[in-house]
């Protein structure tokens, strides 16, 4: 099994997003027992609306540095998201490269690769095995 990685950049900011709304979540909940209600806006709401936002973040950053961008295992290329997306490698008829994505085409489906938010290394092992299969 050969996973496919997510840039450092890309999980470090999913990380630092999800510390920074928790952190602004607290202070605004702590705010609102000191200040009380603010005109119709209620900073406790707000602020528990910022915890929920980082919680999910974080959640975020633990799937992606769990599961990586991309897995190639036994022919097959499957697309780590929420709804995984699969595609075996003896059906790409054709590859196309544009704006810094790869577009694997079959004739059922595309799957499309965002190759900036590959970790460098990963990105060239992924086109040698792409390679193998001698397509254009």
């Amino acid at each position: 099994m050969m996973k496919i990685r997510y840039s450092k950049e890309r999980l470090n900011s999913n990380l630092r997003i999800g510390i920074f709304f928790i952190s602004i979540g607290i202070i605004l909940v702590l705010l609102s027992f000191v200040i009380g209600e603010w005109k119709e806006i209620s900073i406790l709401s707000v602020g528990v609306g910022q915890i929920g936002a980082g919680i999910f973040t974080l959640i975020l950053y633990y799937f992606d540095n769990r599961k990586q961008y991309l897995t190639l295992e036994n022919g097959e290329l499957t697309k780590n998201t929420l709804r995984p997306k699969k595609i075996k490698l003896k059906e790409i008829k054709s590859i196309r490269e544009f704006a810094g994505d790869l577009k694997l085409i079959t004739d059922k489906t595309e799957l499309v690769i965002d190759s900036q938010i590959i970790e460098p290394n990963s990105l060239v092992e992924l086109k040698n095995e792409l390679k193998n299969y001698n397509l254009k």
